[in-house]
């Protein structure tokens, strides 16, 4: 990007800003006429100057064209003009004087809106320049770059420079040639007025723009410092969780507190000097008016200025201290404006960028081209060596494992051939081109690094574990109305993307897939392959079902409940789920959801609302369960009282009773005391007594297990279920799904559609056989796809922040494994497993990249048996590569060479049996 500020912004407007520059010419006629005009009022209409010899009527609008001397000198008469008397003649020029006012308000209004819109296009610009830039970064300066400074930067700092893009030449130019313009008629119209206008203007001119120096330095240090602080909180939001965990959130405190401070004093000063400023500013400009009043107001009294030239002249300059004053502005905010942009500018230059993409597809990398590395060194930032002049060379295809202990060559070898790490020396290519220099399309087209710290993006599952895929290149489509039109060429205008992000990127053809109809089959085999299946379709279950169903998925919907059901019973495990009968009270359901049975749609019959619905509470009324129920509650907040002193955070028990806050606890307990205190235990406060009943509401017999369910409150429960669905106004039935059998519950989860009850408590892994059997039964009717894509579709969160770590990392071993690249890079990808699972997610991996090339970072415990090639790092050095084939097995030219560079081959160190390694740590693949 260019540095200089108007440079940038003339190479990459000036067509627009030509047109607006016509437009400030244009104007510039006008002006002086409505300058002109009140001075023809004053002398000629008011006074009569032109009807000073006993006319009656006087010619106006006589325009006559007078060619110069070397031309001829000839006269063209424009327009004859109107003979008028003196009314009319007043009422024409003050006509005239309102037409030419429309006129100025017009350009003013053309010019502004072409510089708003100037402005916002070169803003988009910048803004989009900014952040190709930043993902232009290398690995190495991205990892150095706080997010939440490049974020304020390119969001907030631009701002005013973006406001300043449609300023930069034209209004310099327009404010420029008014003043001058006003100046020049104050000076017609008498020069000493004017000789004195002007040299206050000169004083003003030099005297503001030193005085704001101060103002400047003021502003540029307000700027570094909000960014500084900026960055500090998005450093800490970040590390919320560890701040909390270590108690120093106070200290955290007063750190942003201090900064706040010095941004306050800095934000202080330079309030005090910018209104200091505009005061003497302000005082400049009106010391001229008062010398006009007074001189001018002399020299009319002694005849030597008419009165219609004072007025003019003062209504000249009315108009001049804006124009002067918004000049001096200008330069203020130029000055401000160029620093700012200097200092953003700078902060993206770096002395290394990635390149641009290429348009059209890169070359094919060959599938058995080597991975060769000649002398390669990477030493840190710190000027420590972490891989010492290693010459190897990588066959392909096949599994290499990169052994060592954490710290060493491991941990960074697979960061360069994965294009993490740029900065080295010496060099390592793949099928002859230089890593280092690859672009990301042709580099991504053949290699997949794969960390342990799972980049996981806000958006749904799917769009994370489809992000990979997002690699074709569509073809603009043509604007279908006029809007579209308008957004494509303002793309166009701006150098920003014309290709809308809603079409489908997806590069099919190198999955092996015909279209989007198959895409769904592909991501379930990869999540089989990494064991992230089970995890999916769980969500699944949990999801809402919706009601944007077709009617074919929802009458197999339907059959599935009943197929599910009859499979249980097969399996034996039938008595799991107790399902929902209207005649029944469901013993392993809440009390509010066998009073309602049905699911709450809306926000009124939640659990949490329930008590406080005047409805409900006229049903509980109605059917004497208030009692009963504050009983109930009552003995869940005495037991939870009791239990949670002293109980650890992550006791069974508080997960039982996790709808029991302990704030909410601790600000109702010394309220039921104080009403035991009393002698008045059944006499609560209404809001205490609420709550109390929304936590019996909540209550589950089997899962609570305070005995506190008998058969008269069932009976009285189920006479309360008949009176709220008997009596629900008829405006309300839209707040609820009842339970029926025969028709689906939009509003409720798949899994309580498909099971039509509870699952009962107690059942030693209930909940895994169910959802197996669940499985086996949705599969042979079609239906595992469309539970599995509910899945997908539920939220990731910021960061991945709604998913576990384990899951964070399935979906992003997934996403390579649907990927499906020539070479796979696993760097530590599955250290958020335990050593089984993660030993199994490797077999997978590793069988369903057969004839692809894997690589994987290993410690120097783990059985790497079933590798082809082995690269061993002691510290910084290789010190051996071991290979499967034999050795005399014929090598090509790059293997040849890397040998020879390498020089005689250290000896390995002695490797342990794998079949009397630790089994633990054979399992332990990571």
């Amino acid at each position: 990007m260019y540095v200089n500020f108007f440079r940038y912004v003339w190479q990459h407007s000036r067509r627009e800003q030509i047109i607006v520059l016509f437009y400030v010419v244009a104007s510039l006629p006008f002006y002086w006429w409505s300058l002109d005009v009140p001075k023809r009022i004053v002398n000629e209409a008011i006074q009569g100057s032109v009807f000073s010899h006993g006319q009656d009527k006087a010619l106006l609008f006589h325009f006559t064209l007078t060619l110069p001397n070397f031309l001829g000198g000839y006269s063209f008469d424009l327009s004859d003009g109107w003979m008028l008397s003196q009314l009319p003649y007043l009422l024409a020029l003050s006509l005239l004087f309102l037409v030419l006012t429309l006129i100025n308000g017009w350009f003013k209004y053309v010019i502004n809106i072409r510089k708003g819109i100037l402005g916002e296009r070169m803003l988009r610009r910048l803004r989009f320049e900014l952040f190709s830039m930043v993902m232009r970064f290398r690995p190495e300066d991205v990892r150095t770059t706080k997010s939440a400074e490049v974020t304020s930067m390119i969001k907030d700092e631009v701002e005013p420079i973006g406001g300043f893009f449609g300023e930069a030449f034209i209004t310099p130019a327009f404010l420029g040639t008014q003043a001058i313009t006003a100046m020049a008629f104050i000076l017609v119209q008498n020069m000493w007025l004017g000789t004195l206008a002007l040299s206050l203007i000169v004083v003003q001119g030099i005297v503001i723009p030193h005085l704001r120096r101060e103002q400047i330095r003021l502003g540029r240090m307000r700027q570094l410092e909000s960014r500084v602080l900026a960055g500090r909180i998005g450093e800490m939001i970040e590390a919320a969780p560890a701040l909390h965990a270590y108690g120093v959130t106070r200290y955290s405190g007063a750190e942003i507190g201090q900064r706040l401070g010095t941004l306050f004093d800095i934000r202080l000063r330079l309030y005090r000097r910018k209104f200091a400023v505009k005061y003497l500013n302000n005082l400049l400009a009106q010391l001229t008016p008062f010398i006009f009043y007074t001189l001018g107001g002399y020299l009319a009294l002694q005849g030597r200025l008419d009165i219609g030239q004072l007025v003019a002249v003062i209504a000249a300059y009315r108009d001049l201290p804006t124009p002067i004053k918004e000049l001096i502005d200008w330069d203020q905010q130029r000055n401000d404006v160029t620093v700012k942009y200097e200092q953003v500018v700078g902060a993206f230059a770096k002395d290394f960028l990635l390149d641009n993409e290429p348009e059209e597809d890169p070359t094919p990398v060959a599938p058995d081209a080597p991975i060769t590395a000649v002398g390669l060194r990477v030493v840190s930032g710190r000027g420590l060596v972490q891989i010492d002049r290693m010459s190897a060379a990588i066959s392909r295809p096949g599994r290499i494992a990169i052994v060592g202990p954490a710290g060493s060559g491991r941990d960074i070898l697979p960061k360069v051939i994965g294009r993490q790490i740029t900065d080295y020396q010496g060099s390592i290519t793949l099928g002859g081109h230089e890593l280092s220099s690859m672009s990301d399309r042709m580099a991504s087209a053949t290699m997949l690094y794969v960390s342990g710290e799972p980049y996981i993006m806000s958006g749904t599952i799917r769009d994370n574990l489809v992000l990979a895929l997002r690699r074709a290149l569509p073809t603009p489509e043509d604007p279908k109305s006029a809007f579209d039109r308008y957004w494509r060429d303002e793309a166009l205008k701006t150098d920003n993307p014309v290709v809308s992000p809603d079409i489908d990127w997806v590069d099919y053809g190198s999955l092996g897939l015909s279209g989007p109809h198959e895409l769904d089959a592909a991501i379930i085999q990869a999540l089989r392959v990494v064991d992230g299946y089970d995890d999916i379709f769980r969500v699944g279950l949990s999801s809402r079902l919706g009601s944007d169903l077709s009617p074919d998925v929802a009458e197999r919907m339907l059959n599935a409940r009943g197929a599910i059901l009859a499979h249980y019973a097969e399996l034996g495990i039938a008595d799991y789920v107790e399902s929902f009968q209207p005649k029944r009270f469901n013993t392993n359901a809440t009390i509010g959801e066998n009073l309602l049975f049905g699911v709450s749609i809306g926000q009124r019959f939640t659990p949490e609302n329930l008590p406080y619905d005047p409805f409900v509470r006229s049903i509980i009324s109605a059917e004497a369960l208030s009692g009963p129920l504050t009983t109930i509650g009552l003995k869940m907040v005495e037991t939870v009282a009791e239990a949670f002193q002293g109980l650890a955070a992550n006791n069974p028990l508080r997960e039982r009773y996790s709808f029991v806050d302990d704030a909410e606890l601790n600000e109702l307990w010394p309220k039921v005391e104080s009403s035991w205190q009393r002698g008045q235990r059944r006499q609560f406060p209404a809001e205490v007594r609420d709550k109390l009943i929304g936590y019996a509401l909540m209550y589950v017999e089997p899962q609570h297990r305070l005995n506190l369910i008998d058969d008269r409150l069932v009976e009285r429960v189920l006479r309360a279920r008949r009176s709220f669905r008997q009596f629900l106004p008829a405006q309300d039935t839209g707040e609820i799904e009842f339970y029926d059998t025969k028709k689906l519950m939009p509003g409720a989860t798949i899994r309580d559609n498909l099971l039509f009850g509870r699952i009962r408590y107690g059942k030693a892994h209930a909940r895994d056989r169910l959802v197996a059997g669940a499985a086996e039964v949705l599969t042979e009717l079609g239906l595992e796809s469309f539970v599995v894509s509910k899945g997908l579709d539920q939220e990731a969160g910021p960061g991945g922040r709604l998913l576990s770590a384990p899951q964070r990392a399935t979906v992003q071993l997934a996403r390579a494994t649907l990927r499906h690249p020539d070479i796979l890079i696993l760097d530590d990808a599955l250290s958020s497993f335990g050593a089984s699972e993660a030993h199994m997610i490797m077999n997978n991996i590793l069988e369903a990249m057969a004839g692809k090339t894997v690589i994987v970072t290993q410690s120097n415990d783990d059985d790497v048996s079933a590798f082809d090639q082995v690269l061993t790092f002691e510290g910084a050095k290789l010190v051996g590569t071991e290979r499967a084939a034999p050795a005399a097995e014929p090598a090509d030219e790059a293997v040849e060479a890397a040998d020879e560079a390498a020089g005689p081959a250290e000896p390995m160190p002695e490797r342990a049996n794998p079949s009397q390694a630790n089994p633990t740590h054979q399992e332990a693949m990571k």
